[in-house]
C-alpha cells in the first residue's frame, strides 16, 4: 500500500516529490517545527517515569540490551502526547495514504535497542493491509556510536512475511515460543536482505527531525559503540481510519483468514 501519486499530484502537488521517495524508498525524514525546550521536556517526563519505577515497558523477549523500552507514556506526559499527535506528521500522513491516521502507539527510548532488523507489519496487522506508520523522532542529535536507527531501503515492497511463512502453523502459548518464533524471524530477514542485495542505511538525525517508515520496511539499530551515550527519541504508530479491522499477527494466520482482532480504537491518543 503506497500513495496515490496522481492524486497527490492534482491535489497536492507540492507534496508530490515527498510522496515519491516515500513510494520509492519507503520512508522519508522531515524536520518538525519544534522548540529545543519541547524535546528536552519529553526527556525530562521520561527521566520522571523512570525515577518512579512505575512504567510499562514492551515484553522482555522484545529487550536486546537493559535499556527499557517505555510504552503509552503519552498517558503521564502531555509532551510525548502532543509529539504524538504532532500537526505536521498527522498531515503528511492523511496526505500519503487519504485516509485519517489513527494514533494508537507511542515507545520512548533512552538508549539504542541493538534490536535486529525487521518489519512492523509483524505486530500490527489491519484489513486492508499495510495500513501502518512508523514515525521516530530524535529528541537529541544522534551520534553513530550510539546505537542509531538503520533502515533497509526499498524493502517495503518486498512480500509480507507471516509466522506460518516460517513453518509455524500453531499459535503460540508461551512467552518462550513467541520468542523463539520471533528469533527464527530476525534470522530469516538478516539472510533475506543479504540474499537480496537490499542496501541498509543509516541516517543520523538532529533534534526535532522525524523518520517516517511504510508499513513493511524493515528497520532496527545498530550495536551502540559507546555505553556512555544516550539515544533518546520516541516512536509513534499509526493505523488509518479506511481500514475495517485490525489484528494481531502473532496470533493470526493470513492464509486461513483467521485474525486476532485488536482493539486499537480503545487505545487511541487523543
Amino acid at each position: 500500500m503506497g500513495p496515490d501519486l496522481k492524486l497527490i499530484k492534482d491535489t497536492q502537488p507540492e507534496f508530490l516529490e515527498l510522496a515519491k521517495r516515500f513510494d520509492d524508498d519507503g520512508f522519508i525524514i522531515i524536520d518538525l517545527d519544534v522548540k529545543e525546550q519541547f524535546n528536552k521536556k519529553i526527556i525530562s517526563d521520561i527521566e520522571s517515569i523512570l525515577s518512579k519505577q512505575n512504567y510499562k515497558k514492551n515484553p522482555n523477549y522484545y529487550h536486546y540490551n537493559e535499556s527499557p523500552r517505555i510504552v503509552e507514556a503519552w498517558k503521564d506526559s502531555d509532551a510525548v502526547k502532543d509529539l504524538a499527535l504532532n500537526r505536521q506528521i498527522l498531515n503528511i500522513l492523511e496526505i500519503l495514504y487519504n485516509a485519517k491516521p489513527l494514533a494508537f502507539s507511542t515507545i520512548n527510548f533512552i538508549r539504542g535497542t541493538e534490536q535486529p532488523l525487521h518489519s512492523d507489519y509483524i505486530h500490527f496487522g489491519s484489513v486492508p493491509e499495510l495500513y501502518l506508520v512508523g514515525a521516530w523522532t530524535a529528541l537529541e542529535d544522534i551520534s553513530a556510536d550510539s546505537g542509531p536507527l538503520s533502515v533497509v531501503k526499498k524493502s517495503h515492497k518486498t512480500p509480507i512475511v507471516n509466522f506460518q511463512d516460517l513453518g509455524f502453523e500453531d499459535i503460540p502459548k508461551t512467552t518462550k515460543q513467541i520468542k523463539e518464533r520471533y528469533t527464527r524471524y530476525e534470522v530469516f530477514l538478516k539472510k533475506y536482505i543479504e540474499q537480496n542485495h537490499l542496501e541498509i542505511v543509516t541516517p543520523l538525525l538532529k533534534a526535532g527531525q522525524t523518520l517516517i517508515w511504510s508499513a513493511n520496511l524493515f528497520h532496527g539499530a545498530q550495536k551502540i559503540n559507546n555505553k556512555t551515550l544516550t539515544r533518546y527519541s520516541q516512536v509513534t504508530h499509526y493505523h488509518f481510519d479506511n481500514c475495517d479491522f485490525f489484528y494481531n499477527p502473532n496470533f493470526s494466520n493470513r492464509y486461513n483468514n483467521q485474525f486476532i482482532k485488536r482493539d486499537v480504537m480503545s487505545s487511541l491518543i487523543s
